[in-house]
């Protein structure tokens, strides 16, 4: 789970609610992927569970019963849904290493209605060790349509203490029914400032060059950067920059990079390489002064597609690099003949 750095307006929100009286049964945690929406959920849920609503949990950890039980997955007031395991192969993984250990390939396209169902008992009874019961569906966009609609009984008539905490990357794609029984929260991107604290914090053997990188990559999400922690992306913006300066006409740096990332060790690099690729392209295409515009988003547009479908696909990947190192020479080339 991410840092709640940069958040402190949505914990405002909520805790002002919850010491009110007002707390509503229902919250969308909506906002672009990777900014911590699920840790705010979890938090908040600690925070929900705790006998003493200790507010700590919005801020640090807190060594307690509420937090052990949740960790080993055993409080019987808690309940969190996510994509399960794709078939027994990965179920089996599941079963000896956790869920999280699932890559996303390895993970079911949707929620399942089977798993909304599964949450029926818990409504059935009152809450066991706590004063709410409180259900986390990270995300709510990959819900099926029948377990949204299954869902949807329970936000109408909402059990007694219990609160939904409904993490959403695209709110706008959810039914209107169940968009008009929560109460939204927006997150928002965090700045550079606190882009590089979290950075330092979860990464301190990263040196300057590299946290700068993962800044820029990151686009003020901190999930984003993460994952990009171990890619040595630094080395590879380097790369890409200098492709889209030179042009690179003898197609050095491309066969090299090309090579590189095609090694099966180096497919966190490769995942990496390919989306960041369109974001550097973009940025390279806004600074330029040239008038040839239309043919660099004519290259940026194809990088982007390809991008896009290259792990999905299972695309050869040393043809991928290398075809998007070529987008990215062109935008030297087109500057050139301007």
């Amino acid at each position: 789970m991410t840092s709640f750095l940069g958040h402190e307006k949505q914990q405002r929100i909520f805790r002002q609610a919850f010491d009110k009286s007002t707390l509503h049964h229902a919250w969308i945690l909506a906002g672009d992927q990777g900014l911590g929406k699920a840790g705010f959920a979890e938090q908040a849920a600690k925070f929900l569970l705790d006998a003493n609503h200790d507010p700590d949990h919005f801020s640090k950890q807190v060594d307690n019963q509420t937090s052990h039980l949740m960790a080993a997955g055993s409080h019987p007031d808690f309940r969190i849904l996510k994509r399960g395991p794709k078939g027994d192969k990965e179920e089996k993984k599941a079963r000896d290493h956790g869920l999280d250990s699932l890559e996303e390939q390895e993970l079911a396209r949707n929620i399942k209605i089977a798993q909304v169902r599964l949450l029926q008992p818990l409504f059935n009874s009152q809450p066991s060790i706590s004063s709410y019961r409180v259900v986390v569906i990270d995300a709510i966009d990959d819900l099926e349509r029948s377990g949204a609609n299954a869902l949807l009984k329970n936000l109408e008539e909402p059990p007694k203490n219990t609160i939904f905490l409904l993490v959403s990357h695209t709110p706008e794609r959810l039914l209107p029914t169940i968009r008009s029984r929560c109460q939204v929260l927006r997150f928002d991107p965090l700045d550079d400032e606190q882009m590089q604290q979290l950075l330092r914090e979860k990464a301190p053997k990263l040196d300057e060059v590299e946290i700068a990188a993962l800044v820029a990559a990151g686009e003020g999400s901190p999930g984003r950067a993460l994952r990009f922690v171990d890619a040595g992306l630094a080395e590879l913006d380097d790369i890409a920059k200098a492709i889209m300066r030179s042009g690179d006409n003898n197609n050095a740096l491309k066969t090299d990079l090309a090579r590189k990332l095609s090694l099966k060790a180096a497919t966190p690099r490769y995942q990496a390489f390919i989306e960041r690729v369109p974001n550097l392209m973009a940025q390279h295409i806004k600074s330029s002064d040239q008038s040839d515009k239309i043919r660099q988003i004519d290259c940026w547009r194809e990088a982007s597609d390809l991008a896009a479908m290259a792990v999905p696909k299972a695309l050869d990947s040393q043809s991928v690099v290398f075809r998007l190192s070529s987008l990215m020479g062109s935008l030297a080339q087109s500057d050139r003949r301007a």
